[in-house]
């Protein structure tokens, strides 16, 4: 063991000195930092977006009372995963109760206060979610580098393969459609860019007020986001490929529309924000892959895989909102459509999003600020402290 040397006078004099310049300029870092900091480093902003959402149910039957099932009072909560995390951060009524839906997507049940509404009586909820969007990219995907339909695990082909009452995928005329189309390829994206192209060519976007079934897209060769997803989703359950629908809603500055459905009963107004509807198809060895038939840029029949790249939860501010892996949600749709036409029952809506800018990098200048703090007072726990944040 060493003993330990004293210092002498000059050295104590030498180390003080050499610490004073450091301090000074530990300050000064400090002083640009604080004071200037477009000299010292670039700010990021993290993509930030508020979801305001108002519902108002009216009664205007003299005949019946609203009675309110548990759907009528369920707010689905978006999902929270790698690409965003969604909080809903507000809303106007106790909730009740969390739960799922036959999906698996989660929802909250929230507490009217009252049972059922009778003539000329509103309910009135809002609610607001907070969404962080995240960096989203997908595999470089080629169909040299694809699997082939041996390679689709068979758990996935019985979960996502099966028919329901959507997707008929044993309907012997898709099955037919779907061979057709396929041929004897194997190879399950050249397979998708078959079907993609086969869409786009037969197949024209129109709008509706109510979901189609896949047979009545194909009858009417026509259909809207979710319409032209089910078709395909049918088409790809039918060749053992499995496939789902996913919901979600997209950000979109400077729009703004009145929407009237269902002779007036339904009354939705959109404000920066839509809604939209696309496949989500597993494609060996990359997984589950959004496939976009209707808000992407390019030409599908010149390009078909711009479905996947140019996906509108890829390239643009999409926030995934539900999986349908096995409810009929068409035929719920139109029971309900019935529901308000028949009882003088009234729906308003109005949802709004907007973009939030929050400095990315503003907590440096306080992690700055305890570092030069500590140095001047040789504080080991805030050093520890800055650690653990990070």
């Amino acid at each position: 063991m060493s003993a330990f040397k004293r210092p002498n006078h000059q050295e104590r004099y030498l180390t003080r000195k050499v610490m004073a310049y450091l301090l000074i300029l530990i300050l000064l870092i400090t002083l640009l930092i604080v004071g200037f900091p477009h000299l010292t480093y670039k700010v990021t902003y993290e993509k930030i977006f508020i979801l305001k959402s108002e519902v108002t149910y009216e009664n205007r039957d003299e005949r019946a009372v609203w009675n309110f099932s548990e759907n009528d009072r369920a707010i689905g909560l978006f999902m929270n995963n790698s690409w965003q995390t969604a909080n809903l951060i507000s809303v106007s009524h106790p909730i009740e109760k969390f739960d799922y839906d036959s999906d698996g997507n989660r929802m909250a049940i929230i507490n009217f206060t009252r049972i059922s509404i009778g003539l000329g009586e509103r309910v009135r909820y809002n609610f607001t979610f907070r969404f962080t969007f995240k960096r989203r990219s997908i595999p470089e995907i080629s169909e040299d580098k694809s699997g082939v339909l041996d390679d689709i695990p068979e758990d996935l082909r019985r979960t996502y393969c099966e028919p329901t009452g959507l997707w008929q995928s044993n309907n012997l005329l898709f099955r037919e459609i779907a061979s057709e189309i396929a041929g004897d390829e194997t190879n399950v994206l050249s397979i998708l860019k078959k079907l993609i192209k086969w869409m786009k060519l037969n197949i024209k976007y129109e709008s509706s007020e109510i979901p189609k079934y896949p047979n009545e897209t194909l009858y009417k060769r026509a259909g809207d986001c979710d319409d032209q997803a089910n078709l395909l989703i049918t088409l790809c359950r039918s060749l053992g490929i499995p496939a789902y629908l996913q919901v979600g809603c997209i950000y979109i500055p400077h729009y703004s529309q009145n929407l009237t459905y269902w002779s007036g009963h339904l009354l939705i107004r959109q404000n920066q924000v839509g809604w939209h509807g696309w496949a989500m198809v597993y494609i060996p060895p990359w997984g589950w892959l959004p496939i976009d038939l209707t808000y992407v840029s390019g030409d599908l029949i010149v390009e078909p895989l711009n479905a996947v790249k140019e996906a509108a939860v890829v390239k643009h501010y999409t926030f995934q909102y539900m999986n349908i892996t096995k409810a009929d949600y068409v035929a719920e749709t139109r029971s309900f459509k019935e529901f308000l036409e028949t009882y003088k029952f009234y729906i308003y809506e109005e949802d709004e999003m907007n973009e939030i800018l929050v400095e990315k990098n503003a907590e440096w200048r306080g992690i700055i600020i305890l570092v030069t703090y500590a140095t001047l007072t040789g504080s080991d726990d805030l050093f520890r402290k800055i650690n653990v944040c990070e």
